[in-house]
């Protein structure tokens, strides 16, 4: 398997590129960190529901939805994404079985770093000692590829966050302002101590080849960078963004297992 160790990645690469390789039937891991700050909303997110559109654009905050689960998300410089496409005979057929195995790279990698902690069913990784979610991941199909998505926070914003759920409060807002602080953690905030990506990067290199057979490639290749930029125009534009999935968001989802009731 072809590994691709990027360091930052502008212009939402971040997210579109592993589409992209999903999409051109490249087996990889790709491993890197977003230049920009944007939201990367789950795949049955309803996003007028669920996010203040009008914030972000007087944030600059770019909004993309992306094809595989998991949550809404505030994605920044500072997390250390972990991007699996794999062929579906290397995946436990069950969803759930699927993340508890290729979490378990991610949970030693934590644990090299000093830092335990443990899978949360269906798709969040706790601190140990504190419940705090500190990766959030998701996984889904994207051609004939299985694509497994996760970030290893070394920062984050909490309050930037709260700003752009959508709301009718400024109470619940606050409450929500709240509850990100008690339930979301990030390495700094837990070891009192400065992380760079290549730290981050190299444990969880050297924890996925445990897992599969890894070859570092410096290039990634060009019709899948050129795919990528034709998905971005794809991901972020009002059609996708706005589809009607069905969902309705009365909660907003802190965890797994806390959430905000909106009304």
């Amino acid at each position: 398997m072809k590994a691709y160790i990027l360091d930052k990645l502008p212009q939402m690469l971040s997210t579109t590129l592993f589409h992209a390789m999903a999409q051109l039937g490249q087996e990889c891991l790709i491993l890197c960190e977003p230049e920009d700050t944007y939201v990367s909303l789950g795949y049955f997110d309803k996003t007028e529901e669920l996010i203040d559109v009008d914030r972000c654009r007087q944030l600059g905050i770019g909004l993309i939805r992306r094809q595989v689960g998991g949550g809404a998300v505030l994605l920044a410089p500072g997390q250390v994404f972990y991007q699996l496409v794999l062929p579906k005979n290397k995946v436990p057929f069950k969803v759930e079985d699927a993340y508890r195995k290729l979490s378990k790279p991610v949970i030693h990698a934590y644990e090299r770093l000093g830092l335990e902690v443990e899978y949360r069913p269906i798709n969040d990784l706790l601190v140990k000692r504190n419940q705090r979610k500190i990766s959030g991941q998701g996984a889904g199909d994207i051609g004939k590829l299985f694509v497994f998505v996760g970030n290893m926070l070394i920062k984050f914003e909490p309050d930037l966050m709260s700003e752009l759920f959508k709301v009718k409060s400024a109470d619940l807002r606050e409450r929500v302002r709240k509850s990100l602080w008690d339930n979301i953690s990030w390495l700094e905030r837990e070891l009192r101590r400065n992380f760079t990506f290549e730290e981050v990067a190299e444990v969880l290199f050297e924890e996925f080849s445990k897992e599969f057979d890894m070859q570092v490639c410096q290039e990634v290749p060009e019709e899948a960078l050129e795919l990528a930029e034709r998905l971005k125009t794809e991901m972020t534009s009002e059609e996708t963004l706005f589809e009607d999935t069905g969902r309705n968001h009365d909660k907003i989802k802190i965890r797994e297992g806390v959430y905000i009731q909106k009304g």
